[in-house]
């Protein structure tokens, strides 16, 4: 199984037959102008099976309507984020609400297991929407709102891949193992590495959302986000994958 990383949480995998499908797609990195149309050509160029989605903040989410109408693919997403996509006439067809818990069985042998997880310093469901909110009101970013929150733990092509968009996640000290662990490290705060330790036991931790992502694509930069989590987990087994290149997971 092969991976392209986009920054942020976007995410792009392609199994061994073909099978393509993407995280918190997201490529046009401009919290004024949320979907850039020549962005989303530009570097959205594989036709996903469907797309997964950890949470609704625009930095998440913004570019799935033209994502959807370009390659009429299916997306697996919160209350909150499928009834934004309801308020910007994104079809019912392409839409999957998904909940605390469920099981999902998808093509080429793909299992994704949806966990309840957390965003930093958000509650979730409390910033959410029940029903779709104004299209108008989707113009500024602070309403893209986070709603409920979920880890996805994804099997494929043997592999055991664990994905979390954001520097937090729900304790339970009761560790979930995978072989590679995306995680999203964005400006990680204090005891954000005992709850990996605690949480998550993996072969290889590949850092996600630790760049520039108000910057586009053309201008990447990473944070110190990774340097710091390495200070405080000296143990820690880290990969970093370089932007919009294919790393072969093995």
């Amino acid at each position: 199984m092969k991976v392209k990383w986009f920054g942020t949480n976007a995410l792009e995998f392609q199994c061994e037959d073909g099978t393509d499908f993407m995280i918190d797609m997201y490529v046009s990195r401009n919290r004024e102008q949320l979907n850039i149309h020549s962005e989303v050509e530009k570097y959205v160029t594989g036709i996903p099976r469907w797309v997964l989605m950890t949470h609704a903040h625009w930095d998440h989410l913004a570019d799935m309507p033209q994502i959807i109408a370009k390659t009429n693919t299916v997306l697996y997403a919160s209350a909150t984020a499928c009834n934004i996509m309801r308020a910007l006439e994104v079809p019912e067809a392409n839409l999957r609400e998904i909940h605390y818990g469920d099981h999902l069985e998808l093509p080429g042998g793909v299992t994704v297991d949806v966990i309840e997880s957390r965003h930093k310093g958000q509650a979730g469901e409390a910033f959410g929407y029940v029903e779709p909110p104004s299209r108008e009101s989707l113009a500024t970013a602070n309403n893209w709102r986070c709603g409920e929150v979920f880890a996805f733990l994804i099997h494929a092509d043997g592999r055991c891949i664990l994905n979390a968009g954001s520097a937090n996640f729900v304790d339970t000290g009761k560790p979930v193992s995978c072989d590679e662990f995306f995680c999203g490290i964005s400006r990680w705060e204090e005891g954000f590495p005992e709850l990996i330790q605690r949480n998550v036991r993996f072969s290889t931790l590949i850092p996600t959302h630790h760049d520039e992502f108000r910057k586009p694509l053309s201008e990447f930069a990473l944070r110190g986000d990774l340097p710091r989590l390495k200070e405080a987990i000296p143990t820690l087994v880290a990969k970093e994958i370089r932007p919009l290149e294919w790393t072969q997971l093995c």
